[in-house]
């Protein structure tokens, strides 16, 4: 999702702000996490950081980056980056260098070996910005040698929270703008208009299922967010306000991670028979209404 960089900036003032002016004053700490979800801003906060902030210091500033959204980094990618780093500051002393790991629960086990021994002896003039979407990953040795900075994208969405029907928008979104502006659309609203009407009703017509799939068949990957987001909205809104006993809530927090692991990742069966069983298995629940 590309967000708008003056979006950014402007719902992170406060930490832009803060991380600015510690570089600026020359008291900058070697080691930064950046944590949240996806699509809260991290990414293209440091862009703005290292565009605006680093131009204002007149002397050569050097960014090194692994571990894309494509590549899990191994190893040796974390080695490469840190001789990368020494490197350069053994050139001229006065050079700042920016090493960046995204998706930083990601690296393996002897991966984060090498980065604990980089973060008790950093190399002079090195800064290293680790990037997470899940901060609960990180192993604690990793977590407490760093200066932690919250990303939340609720926070890029704050101006749309008017009125009951955006507060709904932004409570199936989750807070992540790509899905919302999914919902914006003509379709994706139509989509949760259509999913809310399967739920709502007394059991599964297989006839109105299958009308639904045939008007998002083509564009099936593309609304598959949103209808994930809309079932655990209606998920968590029963298990909220309906009664049922122990097995049953257990049972509705059981299918919540079925379709977290597997519906998110992928199906092992064709999309008209997936999306069918989280269907079916949303109506065995059988909650109390």
């Amino acid at each position: 999702m590309n967000i708008d960089s003056n979006i950014i900036e402007n719902k992170y003032k406060q930490e832009f702000d803060f991380i600015s002016k510690l570089y600026l004053k020359e008291i900058f700490p070697h080691a930064w996490i950046f944590y949240g979800p996806k699509e809260s801003g991290k990414r293209k906060f440091l862009d703005i950081f290292i565009k605006k902030v680093l131009k204002e210091k007149k002397n050569e500033q050097f960014v090194y980056e692994i571990n894309s959204d494509e590549n899990i980094a191994m190893i040796d990618d974390v080695r490469k980056l840190i001789n990368q780093s020494n490197l350069t500051n053994s050139v001229d002393g006065t050079n700042k260098t920016f090493l960046i790991i995204n998706n930083l629960e990601l690296l393996n086990k002897n991966s984060i070996i090498a980065l604990l021994k980089t973060l008790e002896e950093p190399p002079p003039n090195t800064v290293l910005i680790l990037i997470t979407h899940n901060l609960k990953l990180i192993p604690q040795t990793i977590k407490s040698r760093c200066i932690k900075i919250k990303f939340n994208p609720y926070k890029l969405l704050a101006d749309n929270y008017k009125n009951d029907e955006e507060k709904e928008k932004l409570l199936i979104c989750d807070g992540y703008p790509s899905i919302y502006n999914l919902l914006l659309t003509k379709d994706g609203d139509l989509i949760k208009n259509e999913v809310k009407k399967i739920l709502d009703s007394e059991k599964l017509q297989y006839i109105e299922f299958e009308k639904f799939y045939l008007k998002i068949s083509k564009n099936f990957d593309t609304f598959l967010p949103l209808i994930i987001n809309i079932f655990f909205f209606t998920l968590k809104f029963n298990f909220k306000n309906h009664v049922c006993d122990l097995n049953k809530k257990l049972k509705i927090l059981t299918f919540l991670d079925f379709v977290k692991i597997n519906f998110r990742k992928g199906f092992f069966l064709d999309n008209k028979k997936a999306l069918f069983l989280i269907f079916n298995e949303y109506f065995s629940l059988e909650l109390n209404k």
